[in-house]
């Protein structure tokens, strides 16, 4: 390796040489990012650099594994190493006499292990290097890593040329006419190895000329649009995959977001819709970057666009279940708060219209006049009160009946088709200049004595409009109605009572008001329950789906392309959606706790960090541990979000200053019954008297609006309860507030104890699969997803079904997976039915529904809670056939 003298006069060139490449100070190239990506691949190493050596500084072009973009010339070694004619290695850098002194290596950097090749003109300067470097010495460096640098400098060189070459044009080509074929052969070599990294790329790639004329598409844009190269080469972009809109008018082209990149010189993104060679539209998001040769004129631009459409799916899926549960919601706390009967059904039937989408809603209800009189009263959603008073109230048809008799549900895609449509005259239908009505849906509204109040009714007059989610919907709907229609009531017959009853109307009032705020208070918490617990259940159906996708989609059988494209997207919205599940059901206090015995004092020292952030650093924070022997059974992971929401709660109460203390202590009840007692204890404004009974109910909040949910401190209520616990609240306005929570003390243990029914690896796959799933995407979902592992799956949609092939079929099925909550038989009574009749048969249940959840111990069969993976479902199939076995 021969080491350069280097004069005055070599730097001035080899500076010159530097400055006509005009390369300093420009943006990132993805170009240069693959390369320095793929160096640090090849030594294994977590840092590699394209650093340019300037006058005094060294410029990093593209640098992998660090956030600097230069550094001072003096201490880099990129600087020594651009003397040396071959690769300039440092095995290890704190022991070679060439580098002790250097500040990278004996400074907080701590730079050990440093090969670097200089990037050479093709005159002979080196401008600079291709280095990779770690914190850790390497023993020695193989001649192939170094001739695999050298390669991958030749490539960063031959990068630069083409920029180089582009920007001079004529006269470079003039001045360079003898190594035209050596130039040109080097462009070629470049350009075949530009094209197989982006030809490897999944997002879409497109060049376009001066002229704005497609010059260049990767694999991955033609599978995007449909067209293959050839088709596009030498058109405008937006005359091949932009030019119409989705409403099918023309699109114009000086109207073309993208298309200003080019004349205005400057980068555009952003989201459009793109026209599929099939015809078909789809949303994708985009960059369009113009390419300046070496005098900055735009000489051409460069498009980079992926498409958007599942991303687009699940974000839609996910803020219309967002916005029905907004909606349950306010309806709810409207309803609880009102005593007007005409106010609560007028509030309920505007909010069915609103859920289901329906054209129209009314709500039939029966009530009392003051003379004692029963009557048939109704309120209209999106219809004109005249357009229903010439008809007359409901009459007890074949359609109508089975809702005023409270038999249950009634949703048709098509009524008129409905063999109970049309037999009772003198219409033998809807009445002449009746609204019209093809989707038909129907809910009888009953009280907690089984009476029937009235119903809900609901017509579009498209076909196929309702659906399963909007029946649940308008059950829980329903049951809110009916609980504050009771409420309603109790306050008229209230209102009558002290009418005729003046001598006791002070005392009878003032216990009708304490009875009906009880009631109302009860009610309105089981209404809420109910509530989230069917949210839940939809949420779980869809994430199902969702996270099994995102499973199968790595599966080695799929294309790599569709497997990056969609896989971490899919993914990462499933999480979310399952933590929004999780809380939901949390302060419905229908989670499904997973108990497990820990040490209470460690669990809460093993947060302490976590804990310190939140509070931040003007809150004193201290854990006093009084025990020794602390350990509960009880959900970790729900033991310290309680703690979070405590602390969280301490935090604002205190406005980010003051001192919170956690102590834990060892406590005992009136029965003798050991304790372990937490206490979190703030020196914050205090709660008034009035409001401590209300704290710990959902959605209640002292906060300013849009700082605060009122569900955390409703979760440590629910977490208590469901671990046969108590909280206590201690508080005094202006002095602070304790927070204590009792727990049952686990006895004899001070480690975890291990789980049962560990799955080896050899466990046994495969076999025939009975699926009895209600729902049909899920359930062909499940259906696809055993035979891709090897399973043979039939699917049937009720027990009832399912029974009579497993008596068709007798001994062909090896296991039974069934959902919970379907129509008639339920899956709980359908696996005892299985197990008194076929005990040999491994049988696992599933559910997403909160009912079920929270008794899983209860029923004695195996549960997978949706959403699942993959990974859980075949985990659960065969720990149930180990058990059986």
């Amino acid at each position: 390796m021969t080491v350069f003298q280097v004069t005055s006069e070599i730097e001035e060139g080899r500076l010159a040489a530097l400055r006509r490449y005009d390369i300093l100070d420009t943006p990132p190239d993805g170009a240069f990012d693959r390369i320095t990506a793929l160096a640090a691949s090849l030594f294994s190493v977590p840092i590699s650099i394209i650093s340019l050596v300037d006058t005094d500084r060294i410029w990093f072009k593209s640098h992998h594994g660090i956030d600097v973009d230069q550094i001072g010339r003096g201490p880099g070694l990129c600087a020594s190493a651009i003397v040396h004619d071959g690769a300039w290695i440092l095995t290890d850098a704190k022991n070679d006499a060439r580098s002790l002194a250097n500040p990278l290596v004996a400074g907080e950097f701590g730079l050990r292990f440093y090969a670097g090749v200089p990037l050479k003109t093709s005159d002979g300067h080196n401008l600079g290097t291709l280095c990779v470097i770690d914190k850790e010495p390497r023993e020695e460096v193989c001649e192939q890593q170094i001739s695999q640098l050298k390669d991958l400098a030749a490539l960063v060189m031959d990068e630069m040329e083409l920029r180089l070459a582009a920007r001079l044009k004529q006269q470079e080509m003039a001045e360079a006419f003898a190594e035209r074929d050596l130039q040109a052969s080097r462009a070629r070599e470049a350009e075949q190895r530009l094209n197989a990294v982006l030809n490897n790329a999944s997002v879409a790639v497109f060049l376009m000329d001066e002229r704005q004329q497609c010059a260049y598409m990767n694999a991955a844009a033609e599978r995007l649009t449909g067209y293959t190269f050839e088709e596009t080469q030498g058109r405008p972009l937006h005359d091949v995959i932009h030019h119409t809109r989705p409403d099918g008018s023309h699109f114009p082209l000086h109207e073309c977001a993208i298309d200003r990149a080019f004349p205005e010189n400057h980068n555009i993104q952003g989201e459009e819709i793109f026209v599929h060679k099939d015809g078909s539209f789809y949303p994708v998001a985009y960059t369009a970057s113009p390419v300046r040769d070496d005098r900055s004129k735009t000489v051409g631009t460069i498009i980079e666009v992926r498409g958007v459409q599942v991303e687009k799916e699940v974000e839609a899926a996910l803020q219309a279940q967002s916005r029905n549960l907004e909606t349950l919601n306010g309806t709810a706390a409207a309803v609880a708060a009102e005593l007007d009967l005409n106010s609560i059904v007028q509030l309920v039937t505007d909010a069915g219209v609103e859920l289901t989408g329906a054209n129209f809603g009314a709500f039939f209800y029966n009530t009392v006049d003051e003379a004692g009189e029963s009557l048939m009263l109704y309120t209209l959603s999106g219809a004109d009160r005249e357009q229903f008073e010439r008809f007359g109230h409901p009459r007890a048809t074949a359609v109508f009946a089975p809702t005023f008799k409270g038999e249950g549900v009634v949703r048709s895609d098509d009524i008129t088709a409905d063999p109970r449509y049309g037999k009772n005259p003198p219409h033998k239908g809807m009445p002449e200049r009746h609204l019209p009505v093809r989707s038909y849906l129907a809910v009888p509204v009953a009280s907690r004595s089984g009476e029937v109040i009235g119903g809900l009714f609901f017509g579009h007059p498209d076909v196929g409009v309702f659906t399963e989610s909007s029946e649940r919907l308008m059950l829980g709907l329903a049951g809110q109605a009916a609980v504050a229609i009771d409420n309603a009531r109790l306050f008229e017959a209230a209102q009558r009572a002290n009418q005729t009853l003046e001598q006791r109307v002070q005392e009878r009032t003032r216990e009708l008001e304490f009875a009906h705020e009880a009631l109302r208070q009860a009610q309105k918490m089981e209404a809420i329950g109910q509530l989230t617990g069917g949210i839940a259940h939809d949420f779980n159906n869809l994430l199902t789906v969702i996270r099994g996708s995102a499973d199968l989609l790595r599966r080695k059988n799929l294309p790599e392309d569709k497997r990056e494209r969609y896989v971490d997207a899919i993914s990462a919205t499933a999480d979310r959606a399952a933590k929004l599940t999780g809380q939901l059901l949390a302060f419905a206090r229908r989670q499904a706790l997973k108990p497990e015995l820990f040490d209470a004092a460690q669990q809460i020292r093993g947060i302490t960090g976590m804990l310190s952030t939140v509070l931040g650093s003007r809150i004193e924070f201290r854990i006093e541990a009084a025990c020794a022997d602390c350990f509960i059974d009880a959900d970790a992971a729900q033991f310290e979000t309680a703690l979070v929401n405590m602390a969280l709660n301490a935090r604002d109460a205190m406005d980010g200053e003051g001192r919170l203390t956690i102590d834990i202590t060892t406590a005992s009840d009136g029965s003798g019954r050991e304790l372990v007692a937490v206490r979190v204890t703030d020196t914050g404004h205090g709660i008034k008297a009035d409001q401590i009974d209300r704290i710990f109910e959902p959605f209640y909040t002292t906060k300013e609006v849009g700082k605060g949910t009122g569900l955390g401190l409703s979760q440590v209520y629910g977490f208590v309860k469901q671990s046969d616990g108590e909280v206590s609240v201690d508080s005094e306005v202006g002095r602070g507030t304790t927070f204590t929570v009792t727990l049952p003390k686990a006895q004899g243990g001070r480690a975890p104890v291990p789980r049962p029914n560990e799955i080896s690896n050899d466990s046994p796959i495969g076999g025939r699969v009975l699926i009895v799933e209600d729902n049909v995407d899920v359930g062909h979902f499940a259906c696809e997803m055993l035979r891709d592992l090897g399973f043979d799956a039939v699917l049937e949609q009720d027990a009832t079904a399912a029974l009579d092939r497993l008596r068709m079929e007798e001994g062909s099925f090896d296991l039974i997976f069934s959902d919970v909550v379907m129509p008639g038989l339920d899956g709980v009574e359908f696996a005892r039915r299985v197990r008194a009749q076929w005990p040999a048969i491994p049988l696992v249940l599933t559910s997403g529904y909160s009912h079920v959840l929270a008794e899983e111990r209860q029923h004695g069969f195996p549960l997978l809670q949706k959403p699942y993976s993959v990974e859980a479902f075949v985990k659960v199939l065969q720990l149930a056939r180990n058990r059986q076995s």
